[in-house]
């Protein structure tokens, strides 16, 4: 009975001592990987994907914009959408050609509601030459 003890008490002791040990070795890892990632330099960020981003925004800020009645400001953004569409599609030859006609085509009839029919023109003209 004595011996019977013995090993059940040296199995838990043992089994306690590798439980430890594993607790220790990923915490130490895990320590190390934090200190590696805190020390690597960020991951540079192509300009497309910045600017992709910054042109949906405005999209998105042009419409909303509009559909509260405040033209003077939804045109800005959608100035500032189409020239970020145009960044993009001379960054990224054969993309966002859809994306910059739909941007062109708010900016004209933005600018047809404005009275600024002659820029409209010139706006729609330039999206009809993306087809």
């Amino acid at each position: 009975m004595n011996d019977l003890l013995h090993k059940l008490v040296s199995a838990a002791i043992t089994g306690a001592l590798i439980a430890l040990v594993g607790y220790l070795s990923v915490a130490v890892r895990r320590r190390r990987v934090a200190r590696e990632e805190a020390a690597a330099p960020a991951p540079v960020e192509d300009r497309s994907q910045a600017l992709l981003r910054q042109a949906q925004q405005l999209d998105h800020s042009r419409d909303e914009l509009a559909a509260r009645g405040r033209q003077a400001e939804a045109l800005a953004q959608a100035r500032e959408a189409a020239d970020l569409w145009r960044e993009l599609t001379r960054l990224r030859p054969g993309r966002f050609h859809a994306e910059r006609r739909e941007a062109l085509g708010r900016l004209s009839e933005l600018l047809a509601a404005a009275g600024q029919e002659n820029q409209a023109a010139q706006v729609r003209q330039e999206a009809a030459g993306l087809s």
